[in-house]
């Protein structure tokens, strides 16, 4: 697992509908999620920009975000080969950047 700061724009903050479960037919809770566009860094120094999605527990502290340039922390882990999980560790808060 890895820990970084993402500094980027937020996009766009949505409700994203619980799972059903297939084998229970149980369905999971519904979540909030961000997506921003944020500077990933990349060897040699430089950035590139990627759209990144997270849950996060407060909808209204992020709509208000919405346009502006935040610094989060991000946490990070790859399940599978290929992908990667972008995660906001238990208490951190975004902070608005000029």
């Amino acid at each position: 697992m890895s820990m970084f700061t993402v500094t980027g724009k937020v996009v766009h903050v949505f409700d994203q509908e619980g799972s059903i479960n297939r084998e229970t037919g149980e369905k999971g809770d519904d979540t909030v999620r961000l997506q921003m566009m944020g500077e990933m860094p990349v060897q040699g120094g430089a950035s590139r920009f990627e759209m990144i999605t997270v849950k996060v527990d407060n909808k209204k502290r992020y709509e208000d975000l919405k346009d502006k340039n935040i610094r989060l922390a991000v946490g990070a882990f790859s399940p599978q080969k290929g992908q990667i999980i972008y995660f906001i560790p238990k208490g951190a808060k975004p902070e608005v950047v000029a």
